[in-house]
């Protein structure tokens, strides 16, 4: 199959899954997979697509979207994709956690790990780091612990500007202290980095860099209005909303 051919049909198979039309998608998927079989990396991105269709359609209360993405990353064990395979294991330990297979996400996740440090890529490690984190921060004895693992993240990030992962960490810390009920620490550490944000936009030559940096920020952004409204301060709320706007 040409490569033309299978983006876009994977384009349409996108454009399906995000008008909610999984079974359409699934049906367009498995009438390709066939003339696919005798590509290997076709055949992978097929199941991973495939995944992705089930998990829409019904979640992980059938084992379909588990099932679809081992045989995905079955079949990518025999390319040399180390980026892609350790991505996917990401995503597979996530639909085993979502599960109830928590102990089995963990097993899933390490081995990305090793993968990803093998590569040497420092922001897929970091990656796989907050999927741990995130893991842990379910379990209310194991907090602590997350909350630790979030702030190495953040340092390690910083270090090598991945502002994606830092904010992404950086969150889920003010949402583990919110749900705690300690506003003080959730606002604290929300400020800090608001300004930080600020300072790195402000810093910023381009509209575009400006923009796409606004996206990577928007949940810190998110959780600091919600706290601002949760504390009934709606100047606050709205003084951040046009800075995120970027009309202050």
């Amino acid at each position: 199959m040409e490569d033309k051919d299978l983006e876009n049909i994977f384009k349409n198979v996108d454009k399906l899954m995000s008008r909610g039309k999984y079974l359409d998608a699934i049906k367009m998927l498995n009438e390709i997979s066939t003339k696919a079989k005798a590509n290997s990396e076709e055949q992978a991105d097929i199941l991973s697509k495939m995944s992705q269709a089930y998990y829409g359609l019904e979640g992980v209360k059938t084992n379909n979207a588990v099932r679809f993405l081992i045989d995905s990353l079955n079949v990518r064990k025999g390319l040399d994709q180390p980026e892609i395979l350790a991505l996917e294991m990401m995503n597979l330990a996530y639909l085993q956690d979502e599960s109830g297979d928590s102990k089995v996400a963990a097993t899933t996740l390490k081995e990305a790990l090793e993968v990803a440090s093998d590569l040497g890529d420092k922001n897929l490690t970091l990656s796989l780091k907050c999927a741990m984190a995130d893991m842990l921060s379910e379990d209310k004895e194991k907090e602590e612990d997350a909350l630790a693992m979030y702030k190495s993240i953040m340092d390690e990030a910083e270090k090598i500007s991945d502002w994606e992962n830092y904010f992404e960490a950086c969150v889920a810390r003010i949402k583990i202290f919110r749900d705690r009920e300690d506003i003080y620490k959730a606002n604290s550490e929300a400020e800090e980095n608001l300004q930080k944000a600020e300072k790195i936009i402000s810093a910023l030559k381009t509209k575009k860099d400006k923009e796409a940096f606004r996206d990577i920020v928007s949940y810190l952004y998110d959780v600091s209005i919600d706290l601002a409204m949760e504390s009934e301060d709606i100047p606050r709320a709205m003084e951040l909303a046009k800075k995120f706007k970027g009309e202050e």
